[in-house]
């Protein structure tokens, strides 16, 4: 991971006059999601020891089968083959809420090591699309509230018509004891809101486990909407992770690993991980893909519509990635 991330911010500093969506396509989302995978084996490379085992028992705690409609057989990890993994960030637990909520974060990763990037598609949440068994109008990410994780695999999968071979959920609420456990962090903001009785100007802003829920879930007051929100929220995890790899506390590593393991689930097990983390480094290359939709009113609801010529061209992205 250490060398993972030195190539990142060497690209970045060679990059740092791209614009402003280049800067995060090319090195900030990918950066966290193989943090969050990636942490469960840090020990392995630096810390040994107890730690190691400490480490592996979290991942194993995250392991989480779930019955979807699998398309093909899963790529074999150990022999470097292109596989996606579908991200999600639930609302579960945040402001205190025990139902069962919505996927507010959806994308869906393709890595692959012989073209040497990552495709990562961004899905709008209110992508109206066809949900078998619930009609034809509906948000992509009502999936979730239907059928949880089953249900947010089959529809992206029939969406976009690729197989989700992985998944990696993580519960937004998990971000205040992940702050907790990691300590304050500072971002640069770029639009002056308040939200939930915090006001955030422009600048430099400390974020931490008080507010850090008011910052990454606001988009009303924001004129880019859901896609503002997202850039806040991968602010935040990139700052996150910078802090998590300078503790070299024994009591922070726990803490922290606690705070993942009780807010995340995944399919991956834990040699999957490994897997990743030392086969598909040349894959770093990040090519992020937004899916873009039209604000639409249909039956006094607020859609996005994904004009079928760019769905069409997404797919066709996602398919080369894949090799198929």
């Amino acid at each position: 991971m250490n060398n993972e991330e030195e190539k990142l911010n060497r690209n970045h500093s060679h990059h740092k006059h791209h614009h402003h969506r280049s800067f995060w396509q090319r090195h900030k989302i990918w950066k966290w999601v193989l943090i969050v995978i990636g942490l469960f084996i840090v020990a392995d490379v630096a810390l040994f020891g107890k730690m190691y085992f400490d480490a592996k028992k979290s991942a194993n705690s995250t392991y989480k089968q779930v019955k979807t409609n699998k398309l093909r057989n899963t790529p074999d990890l150990n022999n470097g083959k292109p596989f996606t993994v579908l991200i999600l960030g639930t609302d579960t637990g945040e402001y205190g809420r025990t139902y069962q909520g919505r996927s507010d974060t959806m994308m869906l990763a393709a890595v692959s090591p012989k073209e040497k990037k990552t495709t990562l598609v961004s899905i709008p949440r209110d992508t109206k699309v066809a949900i078998p068994g619930y009609g034809y109008n509906n948000k992509i990410n009502a999936a979730y509230s239907y059928e949880g994780t089953k249900g947010a695999v089959n529809i992206v999968q029939s969406y976009l018509d690729v197989p989700v071979d992985y998944y990696v959920e993580m519960n937004m609420k998990g971000l205040e004891e992940l702050s907790a456990a990691v300590g304050p962090v500072k971002v640069e903001n770029d639009l002056e809101f308040t939200n939930l009785n915090k006001t955030f100007k422009k600048g430099t802003v400390t974020i931490n486990e008080d507010n850090i829920l008011a910052y990454t879930r606001m988009r009303y007051e924001d004129p880019r909407g859901d896609y503002g929100r997202q850039l806040r929220q991968r602010m935040v995890l990139e700052a996150l992770v910078k802090k998590i790899a300078t503790i070299g506390s024994i009591t922070k590593y726990q803490s922290i690993l606690n705070a993942i393991s009780s807010n995340m689930k995944t399919n991956l097990t834990f040699d999957d991980m490994k897997a990743i983390a030392t086969k598909y480094g040349s894959a770093s290359k990040i090519e992020q893909v937004q899916l873009q939709g039209e604000s639409r009113m249909i039956d006094g609801v607020s859609y996005e519509v994904v004009p079928q010529s760019n769905l069409d061209k997404v797919v066709s992205q996602l398919k080369s990635a894949l090799n198929e």
